[in-house]
């Protein structure tokens, strides 16, 4: 212990001899890790506003659909569901499933009697849907359809701005229900909703479900149970548990099964920040190799002092690549400090920007977990202390006769 104290305690020493080099490493170290910290958050922060989006304000985190309905098409509503209190409670059941609502969702065309437009009518009970969406009617202006409304709607922004409809103009929906029968219902418009999403913003529609079903013709019909859960995280854990309580004749699928580029473009993002993580972390092992590898050049002579003085060329390197450890801790702990700092503030306030379509601008809190956090560390702990590995092989087979002779 006193051996490896003192060890210490001299390659710190040494690492102050040429304090110019050893604070620019150093900043380098710093700045570098606390960027692959805030880098991580970032992308972190990016995937989890986009789940907030979705699964608060829009599918719920999981769906469960008659088989066949998803990839039905024309036909879609062929493949519906009864609106079975039974079914409810056997999902309910079900470990990590917090709230259940049923939901009719079809394609038709609503229009203000002099003009018309295709739209995506998402019929739901006012009871429940909020346990399951709570976002669903952020920064609405007017109000949302509640449990005693007939014959009422609530639009996309851009939607109903396209249709030049405001608060209680009557509007006319026309849709076919599952005979291919057209039918047209009048619907009062008693809200907007300026949409996160281009395609909310201006195609969607909001009723009642009693309303849709008559609309349809189809009583006590619903095309999907949205199901909201106690973690957003465990859908996909949840989604097969589900299915297995279930049985073959229903599919159930989360919100990333719903919407797979948006997993696609997870796994691509996160392949390119491992790789960006990557190589800023080897710029900086780089970076503690260069400064060692100097530090050796420089040190020649007197490294060939004490291997006459009868230091052991294993006691040499050791030094040398305890001061590539020492520098690369500092470095690592200084980064990790300032990395969390910009990340506590940047979660705290939150980064505001408008997504591309979007009515509302969106606050993204960036956040990093524990366990990137250690990775970043454990890797940048290891490259400095191998970066040192090098010089310090160099230091230790360097002859003294030739050390002393240098200049």
């Amino acid at each position: 212990m006193t051996v490896f104290w003192r060890t210490f305690t001299l390659a710190a020493r040494n690492l102050t001899r040429n304090g110019r080099r050893t604070g620019i490493t150093l900043l380098g170290l710093m700045l570098g890790v606390a960027a692959a910290l805030v880098l991580q958050a970032f992308v972190a922060g990016i995937f989890s506003l986009l789940g907030d989006i979705v699964v608060q304000g829009r599918t719920g985190a999981i769906q469960v659909h008659r088989a066949g309905h998803l990839t039905a098409d024309q036909d879609a509503l062929k493949f519906t569901l009864p609106e079975d209190p039974a079914l409810v409670a056997r999902i309910a059941r079900v470990a990590g499933v917090r709230a259940v609502t049923p939901r009719l969702t079809f394609e038709a065309t609503i229009g203000n009697g002099n003009q018309s437009t295709l739209a995506l009518v998402s019929a739901v009970d006012p009871e429940r849907e909020g346990a399951v969406c709570p976002a669903r009617y952020a920064n609405e202006i007017g109000r949302p359809v509640q449990k005693a409304d007939l014959g009422v709607a609530v639009l996309g922004l851009r939607l109903a701005d396209g249709l030049r409809a405001k608060e209680g103009d009557e509007l006319q929906l026309l849709a076919a229900g599952e005979s291919g029968q057209p039918n047209l219902l009048d619907v009062k418009l008693i809200g907007k909703i300026p949409a996160a999403t281009e395609i909310d913003a201006r195609r969607l529609v909001i009723t009642t479900l009693k309303h849709a079903q008559t609309l349809l013709q189809m009583p006590g019909r619903v095309t999907e149970y949205a199901v909201g859960l106690e973690r957003d995280d465990d859908a996909d854990a949840v989604r097969d548990r589900l299915q297995a309580a279930l049985g073959p004749q229903y599919q159930v699928v989360s919100w990333l099964d719903l919407l797979p580029q948006i997993r696609s473009m997870r796994l691509l993002l996160r392949s390119v920040l491992k790789v960006v993580v990557g190589v800023l972390l080897l710029l900086l092992v780089t970076a503690v190799a260069n400064t060692m590898l100097m530090s050796v050049l420089e040190r020649t002579r007197e490294i060939g002092t004490m291997l006459a003085l009868g230091m052991k060329r294993e006691a040499i390197g050791r030094l040398l690549a305890v001061e590539a450890s020492v520098l690369g801790a500092i470095g690592t702990l200084l980064g990790m400090a300032l990395g969390l700092l910009v990340v506590h503030l940047l979660f705290t306030h939150g980064v505001t920007f408008r997504p591309p379509g979007a009515d509302v601008p969106s606050t993204m809190h960036p956040d990093v977990d524990a366990m990137s956090v250690a990775i970043t560390a454990a890797i940048t702990l290891i490259g400095t202390t191998l970066a040192g590995v090098g010089p310090a092989v160099r230091a230790s087979k360097l002859s003294p006769a030739e050390c002393l002779r240098a200049t």
